[in-house]
């Protein structure tokens, strides 16, 4: 259904080099800077970021090199990934303001969870457990070209326990982890980013330390009191963290 509408993003060469350095857990200030340059809007919105009060400089900055030193390297990913996930692939659906709103707000939540849990179990890398989390719940995006009977299948999942992917194969013959993995094989995302949208419902034989930690995340996001083991003890004593940070990343794109 997605490729005969066409409606698949195509990243251009500068996006496509985005993700492969922000797949590294190595980047560097040099890498993203020579990749960050050449994207105006990207570059706009750090330079933009420095100069906020959030950042609290004094002088203002106009150049991307000072602000990206400012900023420093650990939130430029982080807005960078944003960035890419509002800019080249939520706005090229035609998504209700509600939907997109709910969809953004849950990939960031589950997001600053995946950074805390990797932080606090040192599981993975933290920063790569953020990027690699807003991607997650790509699959979902064409579901929500079905407006109401895709809500209702949500609400059903919520008010029910059942699992969404269960009740998305009923529907449609396929889940949103399967269709994600099918968008990202065909936007040759790293494999990282493939491996978490495809198993963080779980259902794989073998599951990655990144997989289970954004898998665990997305489920306390889902239910704060399910039992999802020690995972669940150390978001559940980090749940006010994770709001925090949440609430102060979508105000910096102003999609709250």
């Amino acid at each position: 259904m997605v490729d005969k509408l066409g409606a698949l993003p195509t990243l251009n060469a500068i996006m496509d080099k985005i993700f492969r350095v922000l797949a590294d857990d190595n980047v560097s200030f040099h890498n993203l800077f020579n990749v960050m340059r050449y994207d105006q809007a990207i570059s706009s919105k750090i330079i933009s970021v420095a100069n906020s009060a959030y950042c609290g400089r004094g002088s203002q900055i106009v150049s991307l090199e000072r602000a990206m030193m400012a900023v420093g390297v650990d939130e430029i990913r982080r807005i960078v990934m944003c960035l890419v996930f509002l800019r080249e692939i939520l706005s090229r659906w035609k998504m209700s303001q509600s939907d997109l709103t709910s969809l953004w707000s849950h990939t960031l939540s589950v997001a600053c969870a995946a950074k805390t849990l990797a932080e606090k179990t040192m599981a993975e890398e933290s920063e790569k457990a953020f990027t690699v989390s807003i991607l997650h719940d790509i699959g979902r995006v064409p579901f929500f070209i079905y407006g109401d009977r895709y809500r209702e299948i949500q609400e059903e999942a919520h008010t029910t326990s059942r699992d969404v992917c269960s009740i998305e194969r009923e529907a449609f013959g396929i889940d949103h982890a399967e269709l994600g993995y099918f968008m990202a094989v065909k936007l040759s995302f790293p494999e990282s980013f493939s491996a978490v949208i495809r198993g963080h419902h779980g259902g794989l034989e073998t599951i990655e330390p990144i997989v289970n930690i954004v898998m665990k995340a997305d489920m306390f996001i889902e239910n704060p009191d399910i039992d999802i083991g020690p995972e669940g003890t150390i978001l559940r004593g980090e749940a006010d963290r994770i709001k925090v940070e949440t609430k102060r990343i979508a105000g910096l794109f102003g999609v709250v």
